[in-house]
């Protein structure tokens, strides 16, 4: 803090005022008041300042804007990989088997995060309903539920006829016990959205060859633990999408449909991203399933 109290002194002295060792800082008479009692006043805050400046810490301002980015990742920013969300709809939407005389549809927006998806849902005429471990971050204008989705779904069977799990499989302790109560709370013939980390594209199989992890799945806190919830687990259920369609199939589903979000280029926004989309590049998988009618 020397350069503080030397550049403090200068200012001192290019006022015409001096410091007395009696516990604070004093002046001689001013020459001419009004001026002079400006620079009196600008100079004590500046020292003033200058020694508080002493509590000041790289940690503590690391910690604070920590926290602010956390809060803003939290409460704003996306919690769906790129335009997951609009291809989750667009495969829902190959699927529907409605007319313009039907009822508004039942929907199930699991693992809702903010509740994009379900406010998108809800724009296209469904009657939803939406599930958040974490729900201090949901504001969608839509009934919602706290649930544990590692355990049965607090609903009765066939109380839906869509259900959407978009980028929650791989959060999950069970995921063939998921899929069988995605087909048991859906009506038959009903229609599910499922996704995953797309552990077979050559992003992710350089990865893997590199190091042993796949892409979205590596050996590090921050990935294996939700950093804004203790309630859920991080990226723990790598699963294949011949794994996930076996499953789907032992579950009661039939596999109707694929689709990729756009691809991940490392440092490139994804609307800017040259590389195509698909099961070799394309960074989550979304499938179609239809819950068999008999």
């Amino acid at each position: 803090m020397r350069a503080n109290h030397a550049i403090t002194l200068h200012i001192a002295k290019s006022a015409s005022y001096f410091m007395k060792p009696c516990g604070g800082v004093h002046t001689r008479a001013p020459t001419n008041s009004r001026g002079t009692e400006v620079a009196v006043t600008s100079f004590v805050v500046f020292f003033e300042g200058a020694q508080n400046m002493q509590t000041f810490s790289m940690s503590g301002a690391f910690g604070r804007g920590r926290a602010a980015l956390q809060t803003r990742l939290t409460l704003r920013g996306p919690r769906a990989y790129a335009d997951t969300h609009a291809v989750a709809l667009s495969l829902l939407e190959g699927g529907e088997q409605r007319s313009a005389h039907d009822l508004p549809r039942r929907a199930l927006d699991l693992g809702a995060g903010r509740g994009e998806l379900s406010t998108s849902l809800a724009a296209r005429g469904y009657a939803v309903t939406a599930v958040e471990r974490y729900p201090a971050q949901f504001e969608a204008q839509v009934p919602l539920v706290d649930a544990d989705l590692n355990e049965p779904f607090p609903f009765v069977d066939a109380s839906f006829d869509t259900t959407m799990a978009i980028e929650i499989l791989e959060h999950l302790e069970n995921p063939r016990r998921f899929l069988r109560e995605l087909a048991r709370v859906l009506r038959p013939n009903g229609v599910a959205i499922v996704s995953t980390p797309n552990l077979t594209s050559l992003l992710s199989r350089f990865l893997f060859a590199a190091s042993g992890q796949w892409d979205l799945f590596f050996n590090h806190a921050w990935r294996l633990r939700d950093p804004y919830s203790s309630l859920v687990h991080g990226h723990i259920t790598p699963v294949t999408r011949w794994l996930l369609e076996h499953h789907a199939r032992d579950a009661g589903f039939v596999v109707e449909g694929r689709a990729y979000s756009s691809s991940y280029l490392p440092g490139v926004p994804w609307q800017l991203n040259p590389l195509p989309s698909g099961a070799m590049f394309g960074r989550i998988l979304l499938l179609r399933l239809r819950k068999c009618s008999g």
